[in-house]
């Protein structure tokens, strides 16, 4: 899913840098098979041989390469188990917004929401619960998950103008990536090489702009490029009732009104590259309301920026290549990341004192980790990668405020804490034939404050003949303790890793015009980690089972129209309750269609399915109901590199009613709930304009 298709920009988007692997075609020779594909009858007689020639510069765009899943460059059909490609330019003429709903073009990944505006990204129903971080998030190969909660919620806002590909890996990981790696990897690869100026809005929600600019000198092997954009917008959606309806206490209640989504970004990607050696900066600032209130009381309409969550990195880095079968990669990384809360609505008046009672906390934590990755090649079907990396995470801040009035002795994160990891990685990629490549890896993680874990992976990729491949791995992934689950374990108990062992069984079946893909797979969690309730605060939870199948189906029809869908089931068993796991569906599809009627325009149609979702451990209410939504999408470039270029779309065209499940939350024993879940925006319009040069 997700190759470019049908975008006159196409030759100018796919320039991205030294290190990118996938093959581009010009706008020319794409659009001169689009045009030749259509011809009529008598022409293609004696045009057969162009004809053939340009489909295959055409198909060449499918063979695209990620370095995600084994650090080195392979087709992303043959690496160990399934990669998915996301094209920044295909999630625009689909009408997708930022890198959080992209995701959920993938088979397996659906989206849900925390109680104050985090985003949930739930993979193979995998996710759910109060700071759960299950999927290792990197930004141009930084990772950006915060040792706080293990999340990066501010990678997922990123527009998709920002965003030149997304990579990700269904299932293990940390093999190769490490903690967090637990149910999957995604790497989200800003735009570089590009000159433009681009603005966009929202029907209720952001707008703003920004820019990239680039330059480069071809004899210094000199280039630098800058990725800036900033959005504001004070939307919401309205609420009936909230926990004080439920409670009995409407008049205590802010709603009905509307949910406080306010939200302003703000981000800057900076790279520079000279000869072998590169160095980045990043700035990436999200601010956002309250959302639905962290107790489950409507906030008060007041359009308040009641959280922010900042990333200030720097990499230097140097691809060095030591000799003819020897080449290395150098890093040395350093990440702060803060996350501030200033007067969070916790409590209305009269609820338990006279006053509206808010709340503020102030944390920040400081990365370095210093890495280093040699690949060796003794002969042309033996690869090894050799790794390893030392880190280090320090609290440097952790405070947490309450007004006078109401002054409670609850304890906070221990700003003392940090955490030191070392991590040694081996990899061997052997091709015993033409056909057969079999992978073996290992990775050591050493952490201060816990214990020693182990991740292997093991992998075959058969590739019967050109058109048929097969695919075995077998991988196990831990996920940490994070320092917020360290801090408020059930019981004063320790925590135990959660982990995962997974069994995959995998098929491609590639052709000239369309291609499919299926997966089946079973994944083993053992010890995860839940939020229990703010009486027993974390625990290990009972092991649990999934099983499910993956389908992919890309299809072009012609010369002007492109077919996508996917279709993925899981069955999920908590031995402990006996019930699937919460926040997930079993059933989840994406179809879409592509339609270039004109040479300079595409019209996109995106349905979407999510199934019924299972509800949290004691809520009693029947599954929140399943739904579809449907996005339509006008998208106009010009025809040279450089020139206008529009998207003009509707999100949610037949104005679905769409709810994401609520989180868990509780005050003194007492459950709080929303009368109806989490809902979410109807139907809006939104645009987005821009000029390359």
């Amino acid at each position: 899913m997700g190759e470019p298709l049908f975008t006159k920009r196409r030759a100018r988007l796919a320039r991205c840098g030294p290190r990118q692997r996938v093959p581009v075609v010009d706008s020319a020779r794409l659009f001169g098979v689009l045009l030749t594909v259509a011809v009529s009858s008598a022409q293609a007689q004696t045009e057969t041989k162009t004809d053939d020639a340009k489909l295959q510069d055409l198909m060449a765009l499918l063979e695209q390469e990620t370095e995600l899943a084994t650090r080195s460059g392979m087709n992303a059909d043959f690496v160990p188990g399934m990669a998915t490609i996301l094209i920044g330019e295909d999630l625009m003429a689909r009408g997708v917004r930022n890198v959080g709903e992209a995701l959920t073009l993938v088979p397996g990944i659906s989206q849900g929401l925390e109680m104050t505006g985090e985003r949930q990204i739930l993979s193979r129903g995998i996710g759910y619960g109060y700071a759960s971080g299950n999927l290792k998030v990197l930004l141009d190969g930084v990772s950006m998950n915060s040792t706080l909660y293990a999340t990066a919620n501010p990678v997922l806002n990123i527009p998709i103008e920002q965003v030149e590909r997304i990579e990700v890996i269904r299932g293990p990981g940390a093999s190769v990536h490490g903690e967090y790696a637990f149910a999957g990897v995604i790497d989200v690869i800003t735009r570089k090489r590009q000159r433009n100026l681009s603005a966009q809005a929202m029907d209720g929600a952001d707008h703003g702009g920004g820019g990239i600019w680039y330059w480069q000198d071809p004899e210094r092997d000199l280039s630098a490029s800058f990725n800036v954009l900033g959005l504001d917008g004070d939307g919401g959606v309205d609420v009936d009732g909230d926990a004080l309806h439920a409670l009995g206490q409407p008049a205590l209640s802010h709603a009905p009104g509307p949910s406080n989504e306010t939200h302003r970004y703000r981000a800057l990607f900076g790279h520079l590259h000279w000869g072998d050696f590169f160095a980045a900066v990043k700035v990436l600032d999200d601010d956002y309301g309250d959302y639905f209130g962290i107790n489950h009381f409507l906030p008060p309409d007041k359009d308040q920026l009641a959280s922010r969550q900042g990333y200030y990195s720097l990499q230097l880095g140097a691809n060095l290549q030591l000799g003819e079968r020897l080449s290395t990669r150098l890093r040395l990384e350093a990440l702060r990341y803060q996350r501030d809360r200033d007067d969070l609505f916790v409590f209305p008046p009269g609820y338990l004192i006279d006053d509206s009672v808010t709340m503020s906390q102030d944390y920040q934590e400081t990365r370095y980790l210093a890495a280093a990755d040699i690949h060796w090649r003794p002969n042309e079907r033996h690869q090894v990668l050799f790794g390893l990396e030392a880190s280090q995470v320090e609290v440097d801040e952790a405070t947490w405020e309450w007004p006078e009035s109401f002054a409670i002795d609850y304890p906070w994160l221990d700003d003392s804490r940090n955490r030191r990891v070392l991590s040694l990685i081996a990899q061997d990629e052997y091709r015993i034939s033409d056909r057969v490549t079999l992978t073996g890896a290992l990775r050591v993680d050493d952490y201060s404050d816990a214990d020693t874990y182990l991740s292997p992976r093991l992998a075959a990729v058969w590739r019967i003949n050109s058109e048929h491949i097969l695919k075995l791995q077998f991988a196990q992934a831990f996920r940490p303790p994070t320092f917020y689950e360290l801090e408020y374990p059930a019981d004063g108990r320790g925590l135990e890793a959660g982990e995962i062992a997974t069994y995959e069984l995998g098929y491609v079946l590639r052709k000239p015009n369309w291609k499919g893909r299926v997966i089946l797979f079973q994944s083993d969690l053992t010890n995860q980690i839940i939020f229990g309730d703010q009486n027993s605060g974390y625990i290990n939870s009972a092991d649990a089972r999934l099983r499910g199948i993956e389908l992919e189906y890309e299809q072009r029809l012609g010369a002007h129209l492109r077919f996508d869908a996917n279709l993925s089931f899981v069955d999920s068993h908590d031995f402990g309750t006996g019930r699937p796991l919460p926040g997930g569906t079993d059933l989840l599809g994406n179809l879409a269609l592509l339609w270039r009627p004109l040479e300079p325009w595409t019209a996109a149609l995106q349905l979407s399915y999510v199934g019924e979702r299972e509800r949290r451990v004691g809520d009693e209410r029947a599954p929140l109901d399943a739904y579809t939504t449907a996005d339509l999408t006008l998208s106009y470039s010009s025809a040279s590199e450089s020139g206008l270029y529009a998207h003009l779309g509707v999100k949610n065209l037949t104005d679905a009613d769409v709810r994401y499940p609520e989180q868990y939350a509780s005050f003194a024993g007492v459950p709080l709930t929303y009368v109806d879940d989490y809902p979410r925006p109807g139907r809006r319009w939104w645009l987005s304009v821009g000029y390359a040069f």
